[in-house]
C-alpha cells in the first residue's frame, strides 16, 4: 500500500508541474534565498513552474553546461542555443530561481512572437525571409553571420535572432502552434 501511495504522489507532482515560457527579451534570475539578481534567462526559455510568490515566480531551469562556460546553460550540447547566463557560480541544469511572473507567458507562441517580427522585418528587407524551419540548427549561425553585416545588426540582436531561428529550426526546440 506505502509503494502505491509513493507512486501516486510522485505521479500527482508530475501531473500539477505547470510549464512556462519567458516571455520578455532578458529576464534577470533572483537567487532562490536572497533574491539578489544571479544572471539572465532569455526569451522563448521553457521552464517549470515550482511556486508563486506574490509578483515573483520560482521557476526550475533544465539544460546542458556550456563547454569550457560553467556559468551559461544551453538547450543542447551541439549545436549551442544559450538561454541562460549566472553573473557569478556555476549554472546547473535542475537549479531554481525567482523570475517577475509578468515575465512568464503559459504558452509558447507568444514568447517569441516580437523576435520573429524583428527577424521578419531585418531579412525581408533584401530578400524574402526563409521559414525557420527550412535549415537545421547549425546551417543558421552561418547564414545569419554572413548576412549580419548586410543587415545592419549588433552582435546582440544576432544573438537574439539566432536563438530563434535555431529554436524553430527543422531540429530544434520550439513547436509550431496550431
Amino acid at each position: 500500500m506505502k509503494k502505491v501511495l509513493v507512486l501516486i504522489a510522485v505521479l500527482s507532482s508530475f501531473a500539477f508541474a505547470k510549464g512556462a515560457f519567458i516571455y520578455n527579451v532578458k529576464t534577470d534570475l533572483l537567487d532562490e534565498k536572497s533574491k539578489a539578481v544571479v544572471g539572465e534567462i532569455y526569451e522563448g526559455t521553457p521552464v517549470e513552474v515550482v511556486k508563486k510568490d506574490g509578483d515573483l515566480t520560482l521557476i526550475k531551469v533544465k539544460g546542458e553546461q556550456v563547454d569550457g562556460n560553467a556559468t551559461a546553460l544551453a538547450y543542447k550540447s551541439a549545436p549551442l542555443i544559450t538561454f541562460l547566463n549566472i553573473t557569478s557560480g556555476e549554472a546547473k541544469s535542475g537549479a531554481k530561481y525567482f523570475v517577475k511572473s509578468s515575465d512568464l507567458s503559459q504558452r509558447e507562441y507568444p514568447s517569441w512572437e516580437e523576435v520573429e517580427l524583428v527577424y521578419y522585418d531585418t531579412c525581408t528587407s533584401c530578400h524574402a525571409g526563409h521559414h525557420p524551419a527550412e535549415h537545421a540548427m547549425n546551417e543558421w549561425d552561418a547564414y545569419l553571420s554572413a548576412m549580419q553585416y548586410f543587415a545592419k545588426i549588433n552582435d546582440a540582436e544576432k544573438a537574439r535572432i539566432l536563438r530563434f531561428l535555431q529554436a524553430h529550426a527543422k531540429d530544434g526546440i520550439a513547436k509550431e502552434e496550431e
